[in-house]
C-alpha cells in the first residue's frame, strides 16, 4: 500500500498476523517506515495532496495541482505514486497509522488488557471527533457512487487495516488467557461499534461539533467497561 520510487521499503516495519480464519481477508497492518522510505518529499507531496483533497475533492484535484501546492515537480510525484488513487490510498494509509498510533505498536501488548483498550477506545474517540476524519470519510462517501474503487482502497488502507490491527490484539490477548472470546473479529467489530454509537451519525451531521471532553471519554470508558464485562475470564 505505501510505495516509494517503485520499489517496496526496505526499513523497520512492525508486523502483527492478522486472521488465521479464511473467513476474512487479510489486511496488511505493517507500519510505514518514516525514514529513507518515506522521504521528506514523498511527505511534501502527501500533505499538499491531503490539502487539496479536502478543499477542492478528489475529482477536483489533480496531480499538477499536487506538484505545484508541494512545490515539486509533477515527475517527482510520479516517481512515488503511480496514480491519484494510489496517492490517496497512501496517504489513508498513513493517516491510519498516525491516528492509531498505540494500537499500531507492538509495545500495546506490554500494557495490561484494560489500560490497552482503553487505549485504543480514545484513540478511536479522537478519530471520531476528528473534523480531518470526518472530511474525508465525508469525500469518500461523495464520491462511492461514482466511484466504488475508491470507497474500497479507503475502506483497506483506513478502517480495514485498524480492524485487522485491533484483532490481531485480542486473538493474542485471547492466546495469554487475558480474555475469552469464539471470534476476535466480530468482537473487534463490536467493540468498535460501541464506541461508534450515535455519536459518528451526530457527527456526520454536524450535530456534535461542541462534544465536551468528559463525554467522550465516559463515552470510551463505558464501551471499555462493557467489553470487558463480557470478555474477561471469571477467575479475572
Amino acid at each position: 500500500m505505501h510505495h516509494a520510487h517503485g520499489r517496496s521499503c526496505g526499513g523497520r516495519a512492525a508486523r502483527f498476523s492478522v486472521m488465521k480464519s479464511t473467513a476474512y481477508p487479510a489486511v496488511d497492518t505493517a507500519i510505514p517506515d518514516d525514514g529513507a522510505c518515506t522521504s521528506a518529499k514523498r511527505r511534501q507531496v502527501m500533505a499538499a495532496a491531503s490539502e487539496l483533497f479536502m478543499d477542492q475533492g478528489f475529482a477536483g484535484t489533480s496531480m499538477d495541482a499536487v506538484a505545484r501546492k508541494a512545490g515539486v515537480s509533477k515527475a517527482t510525484v510520479y516517481a512515488h505514486f503511480a496514480s491519484k488513487e494510489d496517492l490517496f490510498e497512501a496517504m489513508v494509509a498513513q493517516g491510519s497509522v498516525e491516528r492509531f498510533a498505540s494500537l499500531m505498536a507492538a509495545d500495546l501488548d506490554t500494557l495490561g488488557v484494560e489500560a490497552a483498550l482503553s487505549t485504543v477506545a480514545h484513540e478511536f474517540m479522537g478519530v471520531l471527533t476528528s473534523p480531518q476524519s470526518l472530511k474525508t470519510l465525508r469525500l469518500v462517501m461523495a464520491e462511492a457512487g461514482r466511484r466504488p474503487d475508491l470507497a474500497a482502497r479507503f475502506y483497506r488502507a483506513g478502517p480495514a487495516r485498524v480492524l485487522a490491527a485491533l484483532t490481531a490484539y485480542l486473538e493474542r490477548s485471547k492466546a495469554r488467557g487475558d480474555l475469552e472470546m469464539e471470534d476476535p473479529r466480530i468482537a473487534a467489530e463490536l467493540f468498535f461499534g460501541m464506541i461508534r454509537g450515535d455519536l459518528h451519525m451526530r457527527r456526520m451531521l454536524g450535530l456534535a461539533d461542541q462534544l465536551q471532553r468528559t463525554d467522550i471519554s465516559r463515552l470510551a470508558d463505558t464501551a471499555v467497561a462493557v467489553f470487558l464485562k463480557a470478555h474477561r475470564p471469571a477467575q479475572r
